[in-house]
């Protein structure tokens, strides 16, 4: 029987959460003691009654360690534990390490940066991380999220459109779709050379109390998380929490005074977060340049067409608006509307409003 076994067993037994087993390991540094009947020398370090070490002792079933083992080695998830080498360090830093991760793809072999937000977000929001996200992987950066609607899922396809590696950590097992609509961006992450990550075992389905658990980890891999929108109250502020705890940057992208999707995020700068504008916000704070040949020249534009970039915001401007501060007919401006619509740098809304694109060139 190999440790990977052991610390698998160890995730099935009452009242052994992560932060005590991680709490053995630091002490003695192995787990051997669980398997040797040591509950004395248990009982000190957890500071457990004798009887109640006892019991605990006695949910120890090395038989599902080996049963999950070898269901993983048949699915071809590979498992790994805090004594493996490929383990990620920054994680095992924490306090409450997962004692398992079941993986599927390639493990982390760079700087990460979680990125999280609300689920609902809003045409700003996903704007926002077009914007962000595919200068942050061409600088070097992984982007760790944990795959839910909204927010996680723009960023792991932005991720992907710019050709870089994306972590996605799961509230379920590595083998589960959720959520299914999802389901074809898994397979994406995987297929471009990315990661599916979980500390449960394959078979797990979907709770509401894995995901706080899921949060820990999206932070404890990475050396800074990025708030891009989030509610007062949202799993994106309960991952913020864990960033903290684990003594992770913390960055938040300001937005509407108004918006509830931002109330979380303009809470977090109010608190001390820094700010984020523009990628190069984050990528000073880790002495990172965006390399020279990434920075693609801006399409050609004429006057007109600049003034019109210029009126456009995220919320979306009318024709007649536009008409109006152009001092132009409506002819003219429907023309150029449809120019830059070519060249890919605004989008046309429904009640002919127009917002500039994600990605589209600034003034």
């Amino acid at each position: 029987m190999g440790e990977v076994e052991k610390w698998i067993a160890l995730t099935h037994v009452s009242n052994l959460g992560p932060r005590r087993i991680a709490r053995v390991f630091r002490e003695l540094g192995s787990i051997d003691c669980f398997f040797s009947g040591n509950s004395a020398l248990l009982s000190q370090i957890l500071n457990f009654k004798r009887e109640t070490t006892e019991a605990m002792l006695r949910g120890v079933d090395v038989r599902r360690g080996i049963a999950c083992k070898e269901e993983c080695r048949r699915l071809g998830i590979k498992v790994i534990c805090p004594q493996s080498p490929e383990y990620p360090s920054l994680l095992l830093e924490c306090h409450d390490p997962p004692p398992v991760l079941y993986c599927l793809g390639s493990l982390p072999r760079q700087n990460l940066l979680g990125v999280v937000g609300s689920r609902k977000a809003t045409r700003y929001g996903r704007w926002v991380a077009g914007q962000l996200i595919p200068q942050l992987c061409q600088a070097g950066f992984g982007i760790v999220s944990g795959l839910a609607t909204g927010i996680d899922a723009c960023a792991h396809k932005a991720c992907l459109q710019a050709q870089g590696y994306t972590v996605a950590v799961l509230g379920a097992g590595v083998d589960q779709y959720y959520p299914y609509e999802n389901k074809e961006l898994q397979r994406d992450i995987l297929a471009a050379g990315g990661c599916l990550l979980s500390e449960f075992p394959p078979g797990t389905k979907p709770r509401p109390d894995h995901f706080p658990r899921r949060n820990r980890i999206i932070s404890g891999l990475c050396r800074g998380v990025l708030v891009i929108e989030a509610g007062m109250k949202s799993g994106a502020m309960i991952t913020v929490g864990f960033a903290l705890e684990q003594g992770r940057d913390v960055f938040s992208v300001p937005g509407n005074i108004d918006s509830p999707q931002s109330f979380g995020t303009n809470h977090l700068i109010r608190l001390g977060a820094k700010p984020v504008l523009t990628a190069e916000d984050i990528l000073e704070e880790y002495n990172l340049d965006l390399p020279i040949h990434t920075q693609r020249p801006d399409p050609p534009l004429d006057k007109e067409e600049q003034a019109i970039l210029h009126l456009l915001d995220q919320q979306g401007v009318g024709l007649d608006d536009l008409c109006y501060q152009l001092g132009l007919p409506g002819g003219v401006v429907l023309a150029r509307l449809a120019a830059l619509e070519l060249k890919g740098l605004i989008e046309r809304l429904p009640g002919q409003k127009y917002i500039r694109a994600s990605g589209g060139a600034t003034d």
